[in-house]
């Protein structure tokens, strides 16, 4: 089961590359809950897939072109996978590159997700699954 999360992951961040709601939400449990890093503006966490589908689309309308993708994910346990998401990107008005890299832990559940947790980094990300000191 745990590489079928995997692919569902993969295919859940190409369908927002692709702006695809419909596919996206079909890797999403009807109770996914999104939990943003800590030092975000946006800190409290978002509920249900279109409103975390909105959430997203929000927060790329600030980047011009480019995609993300996933340079690493772990298999912690049958349903839980760290996570690491980046992309290439360049600013909509100033056309200025930007790395942007963040860690996700992910609970899966039945095949679909039900929990995105964001993290800055790698190591918080792994203290949140019970990996690392």
């Amino acid at each position: 089961m745990s590489q079928e999360n995997v692919e569902t992951l993969r295919q859940a961040l190409d369908a927002v590359n692709r702006r695809d709601k419909g596919l996206w939400r079909a890797a999403c449990d009807p109770e996914i809950e999104n939990v943003p890093p800590r030092d975000w503006p946006e800190s409290e966490p978002t509920r249900g897939p279109d409103a975390i589908w909105d959430f997203y689309v929000e927060a790329m309308e600030s980047w011009g072109e480019g995609i993300y993708e996933y340079s690493e994910i772990t298999e912690v346990s049958q349903d839980d996978l760290v996570a690491h998401i980046r992309g290439e990107l360049r600013g909509k008005l100033s056309g200025a590159p930007v790395t942007w890299s963040f860690w996700q832990v992910v609970k899966m559940r039945n095949g679909t997700a039900v929990r995105i947790e964001w993290f800055t980094d790698r190591s918080e990300a792994l203290k949140a699954v019970g990996l690392g000191g």
